[in-house]
């Protein structure tokens, strides 16, 4: 399994590759990615997301929009920790 990650002050990226998944009942090129933020998210701005994701994944990995779920949650400030605190 291939992983990939990056952090950009408050972004992280994780990335794995080479995992099977199944899709719809086929192998074909899928993928599933979870969005996580602390506030700022919506019904406007998932859209957006998801569009521009939808564009990644089908000009950079060959998947098409689809053959991948997103699940967008918004966690609450105290959830999250960082730095030795909670925002």
């Amino acid at each position: 399994m291939t992983e990939y990650c990056c952090i950009f002050q408050y972004v992280m990226v994780v990335m794995h590759g080479g995992v099977p998944i199944v899709f719809a009942g086929t192998e074909a090129p899928a993928a599933f990615a979870e969005v996580i933020s602390i506030g700022g998210l919506g019904q406007s701005v998932n859209a957006k997301l998801s569009s521009t994701i939808a564009d990644i994944l089908q000009t950079k990995l060959s998947i098409d929009s689809s053959r991948f779920y997103i699940k967008f949650f918004d966690s609450p400030r105290p959830f999250f920790g960082f730095n030795g605190t909670t925002f």
